[in-house]
């Protein structure tokens, strides 16, 4: 059990420190604070995530060349199932590397395959001997206590960020089916002249319905798309784009 919970705050840890690391780039990069976390929480899960496995599985090795190879198929591997995932449940793709060379469908690509390497190799032989020895102090005098409250809080947060990605896919059909609607009534108002005045009064009932499914949009879910700008969606593109609007409107 005391492995369990090791792995764990490692977990947390470096989803913490993965949170931290976006972060920064996007300052770097944009020149202004974008807050990456998927979760409520300061956290990027998929960091957390890929640190264990990378304990797990290059702890035992020693080779720097080896740990870079495996470091960068592990971290690829878990990016493009990530990102996979996300789309197919969600419609909605949190980031695309489409515009980068040598990509696979926008969820990976060679340059940042090589990034991962390269941290994988930093990670194991600088950075986690030294975050191991705190995490291994505090689980050996607080690990239980420490690992319940967590345990508890990241659940929860889990359970809220899902519900509301459940929420916006709701919204995302909603707004489809009255997008549609609107396309359709335009095209009637065009073929039916002399209905004009009654489709308008309709056009501007189902514009005032699409507003107010777009005024439902919680402020995470604003924070979500508009923390990720290059967002796509295969199923919901249109929807996705008036939803970009409201959020660039509005919030």
């Amino acid at each position: 059990m005391e492995r369990y919970h090791y792995l764990f705050l490692c977990f947390i840890f470096y989803s913490f420190l993965g949170w931290i690391i976006e972060v920064l780039y996007h300052i770097y990069k944009d020149k202004r604070f974008i807050n990456r976390g998927f979760l409520y929480g300061p956290i990027c899960p998929i960091y957390g995530f890929s640190a264990v496995i990378l304990i797990i599985t290059l702890g035992k090795y020693k080779n720097p060349l080896l740990i870079f190879i495996i470091g960068s198929l592990i971290a690829s591997i878990i990016e493009y199932i990530t990102g996979y995932l996300l789309e197919l449940f969600f419609h909605t793709k949190w980031w695309d590397y489409s515009n980068e060379k040598y990509n696979i469908k926008g969820y990976i690509c060679l340059k940042f395959s090589i990034y991962w390497g390269a941290f994988s190799l930093v990670f194991i032989k600088l950075i986690h001997p030294n975050v191991s020895k705190i995490i291994t102090t505090i689980n050996q005098k607080y690990g239980e206590i420490v690992y319940n409250i967590i345990l508890v809080i990241f659940i929860m947060d889990t359970l809220y960020t899902i519900n509301s990605l459940i929420e916006l896919k709701s919204i995302f059909i909603e707004l489809k089916e009255i997008l549609d609607e609107i396309k359709n009534t335009i095209e009637m108002r065009n073929e039916m002249i002399k209905l004009e005045n009654n489709l308008e009064g309709r056009i501007e009932n189902l514009i005032y319905l699409k507003n107010k499914i777009l005024n439902r949009l919680s402020f995470k879910q604003k924070l979500l798309i508009k923390s990720y700008p290059k967002i796509k969606s295969i199923k919901f593109e249109n929807e996705l784009q008036h939803v970009i609007q409201h959020i660039k409107e509005k919030f």
